[in-house]
């Protein structure tokens, strides 16, 4: 694990969404705790790892004809959706999660722009190759 490239790589996220990143952090999948972030929240890792793996059962148990295993989550808060949750998996060990005011950080540039470009950074990062 090589943690300068990973914290590189969340002040990159930070800086692309351009004042809109709430949090962000890094965080275990078996623990839920965070290796590194940017307005850390050990609740919040520990909180949404358990949602994640919550929403794999549930999908499992549904029926539904989606993906056993999820690569992202991404959760719309407020009336209009001013909160953006987004959890994405980075491989079997560890979790990236941000908290994005979507009324500064367009959904586009996140989920098309910043979304693949910081999950394959980290993924090196953490050793995956």
């Amino acid at each position: 694990m090589n943690l300068k490239d990973v914290r590189e790589t969340l002040v990159w996220v930070e800086e692309e969404l351009m004042g809109g990143l709430a949090a962000t952090d890094v965080f275990s999948t078996t623990s839920g705790m965070s290796v590194a972030g940017i307005n850390s929240s050990p609740k919040a890792c520990a909180l949404f790892n358990v949602v994640c793996q919550n929403i794999e059962k549930t999908i499992a148990k549904s029926g539904l004809p989606v993906p056993q295993h999820l690569e992202q989550t991404i959760i719309r808060l407020g009336v209009n959706g001013e909160v953006i949750i987004a959890v994405v998996d980075i491989n079997k060990k560890y979790r990236w999660g941000m908290a994005v005011d979507s009324s500064k950080a367009q959904l586009g540039i996140l989920v098309s722009v910043v979304m693949p470009d910081a999950s394959l950074r980290l993924r090196k990062a953490l050793g995956e190759k």
